[in-house]
């Protein structure tokens, strides 16, 4: 029986997570697309620096990203939802800028590859901040005794565990966007 709500309220976190960030790309997409003429060339700008190489510089900025968005254990989920909101901005924005640039195929073929798989990434860690919320949320006098506390508490091994997972499609997406970044130049 608990796993199948621990399952739902992992579900529903991934949705709103979704949610958050699809609309929030959309919102600061169709802010800019109209607004955006030519740009700086920054596009093909390289990421990594004389400190740090390329692979480890993305890998290190994603995992910050992550736990900034897993850190919603913490504040019932506000951060969660008010970082992937600012990703989701982030996401839309660049993309207006780009395709203004480049053009819509251009930027489908240079971050296709890797952006899809650290959203995945991204969602993911968004949803395990708010996993241990959703529990307090749909709670229901369950188990005599438990108070809405110790299920919160218990909710967030789970959220670790669905945070493992984000990082795993982060780290995979840092390989690929190394790749993909190298074989440009």
């Amino acid at each position: 029986m608990e796993i199948s709500t621990i399952r739902d309220e992992i579900n529903l976190a991934i949705i709103i997570s979704s949610l958050v960030l699809v609309l929030s790309v959309g919102v600061s997409y169709c802010t800019l697309i109209g607004h955006m003429r030519g740009g700086g060339g920054m596009l093909a700008a390289p990421l990594d620096s004389t400190i740090n190489p390329l692979f480890l510089s993305i890998l290190l900025r994603n995992s910050v990203v992550a736990l900034g968005l897993f850190s919603g254990v913490l504040t019932f989920g506000l951060s969660s939802l008010l970082n992937i909101a600012f990703i989701g901005f982030t996401v839309g924005s660049t993309t207006a800028a780009a395709i203004m640039e480049v053009g819509a195929k251009s930027v489908i073929i240079s971050v296709a590859g890797y952006a899809i798989i650290e959203i995945i990434g991204y969602i993911l860690a968004a949803a395990s901040g708010l996993v241990p919320v959703l529990s307090i949320l749909n709670y229901q006098h369950g188990i005599a005794g438990t108070t809405k506390f110790a299920i919160y508490i218990r909710r967030i091994r789970c959220s670790f565990i669905l945070l493992m997972i984000s990082l795993v499609f982060i780290f995979s997406g840092a390989i690929l966007e190394t790749l993909i970044i190298v074989s440009r130049s």
